[in-house]
């Protein structure tokens, strides 16, 4: 004699699920949850905007640069000119210029290379003589990195 098969496997799969809604049945199709994983998404984004403004952060004031301006720079006589800049750098940082004299063509008519020791503030102010070949009308700071 056969026996009954239980309830729940009785007939088409249509006939099981005619309680569930129309949403209820796609959402047990493709593994939907209720909630849709919004609160999933809305973690994923705010620990990925946590995470940038972290690097941002970190790589803007972990390593601060070095910088020169140019303050002034006055003709000393034809074979020289005289600049004075201003170094801003972190205190106790040995640092390295390179500075120019340029001629009214923008040329560049004389270099040095100027180490400047540690400093006990943020902010130096140096003066330097660089020897031109030719009439400079102007001085420059190039560049200046840490020594």
């Amino acid at each position: 004699m056969p026996t009954a098969a239980p309830d729940d496997t009785v007939g088409p799969s249509s006939e099981r699920r005619s309680d569930l809604t129309r949403a209820e049945q796609l959402d047990a199709r493709y593994g939907r949850r209720p909630d849709g994983g919004r609160g999933r998404i809305v973690a994923i984004i705010a620990g990925t905007i946590l995470v940038a403004a972290t690097v941002f952060v970190g790589l803007r004031f972990a390593d601060q640069p070095v910088r020169a301006d140019t303050v002034s720079y006055e003709h000393a006589d034809a074979g020289a000119i005289s600049l004075t800049f201003q170094v801003t750098a972190r205190p106790g940082t040995a640092v390295s210029c390179g500075v120019q004299a340029l001629n009214s063509t923008r040329g560049q008519v004389g270099f040095a290379q100027v180490d400047i020791p540690a400093q006990d503030a943020a902010q130096s102010l140096h003066t330097v003589e660089i020897a031109t070949q030719g009439e400079a009308v102007s001085a420059e700071v190039v560049d200046c990195e840490r020594a």
